[in-house]
């Protein structure tokens, strides 16, 4: 864990985040878990990064904002290192520094719109499957993809749809919203195969998919080593 710097004013921090050559430091766990986005966010905003885990989360909790991960450390050329936590204000920031948020105000707070709901998928999968009793696994899975998983499926496909199926909710460029779409369904894949979710049943969501899956970075980073890794401990751990 790297050590914020402390006294600085918000005027400071504010040119600080946004100068040029910043290093990105991640904690988190050494899986997918929530951040499989964020984690792509990061690798595609063309800064230096790192992706780290809790050596002693135990004793590392109390020094984080809120005793939780991801916690974000941006560290200047100069050296002062900043820290930021949560989950969706951190894809948001990321988003908001690389240009995936839309390009005026109304777009903007659509793309938070399809994103928030998108995250409340993922959520639901937690709440509802991942943290079931195991004796109730198979039972809170079918709730799932019998009533929660379809209604996001229809209201999404509509939506994208009427943008022209083009691989983005918004638009014609990559926002957080399609990245958060795009590193769900990799889960859902695993749950599901393509029973709820494919190429003739959900054109709109499968080019979403599809768009990411082209970016040189982004499938450089799903074929590297660290990335198999985080899946295969996320299937081990949470099976999807």
């Amino acid at each position: 864990m790297l050590t914020p710097a402390k006294n600085l004013s918000t005027e400071t921090m504010s040119k600080l985040a946004q100068a040029k050559g910043n290093k990105y430091t991640l904690l988190y766990l050494p899986f997918h878990g929530v951040v499989t986005a964020l984690r792509a966010m990061i690798v595609m905003s063309d800064a230096e990064y790192t992706f780290i885990h809790p050596d002693n989360w135990k004793e590392e909790k109390t020094m984080t904002p809120f005793g939780s991960m991801p916690v974000l450390y941006e560290t200047s050329q100069t050296g002062e290192t900043l820290e930021l936590a949560e989950l969706s204000v951190l894809e948001y920031y990321i988003g908001q520094k690389y240009g995936w948020v839309g390009g005026n105000f109304w777009e903007n707070n659509l793309v938070k719109m399809y994103h928030s709901s998108t995250q409340s998928l993922y959520d639901k999968l937690v709440t509802t499957v991942v943290r079931a009793p195991k004796e109730h696994y198979d039972q809170m899975m079918d709730i799932y993809v019998s009533s929660i998983l379809p209604e996001w499926i229809k209201y999404h496909e509509q939506h994208l749809q009427a943008n022209g199926s083009n691989g983005h909710y918004v638009g014609d460029k990559l926002t957080i919203a399609d990245f958060k779409t795009a590193s769900i369904l990799d889960n859902l894949f695993t749950l599901t195969g393509e029973r709820y979710i494919s190429r003739e049943k959900t054109p709109g969501i499968m080019a979403v998919y599809d768009n990411l899956e082209k970016q040189p970075k982004y499938a450089a980073w799903k074929a590297s080593e660290a990335w198999k890794l985080y899946d295969e401990l996320n299937k081990k751990l949470v099976r999807f």
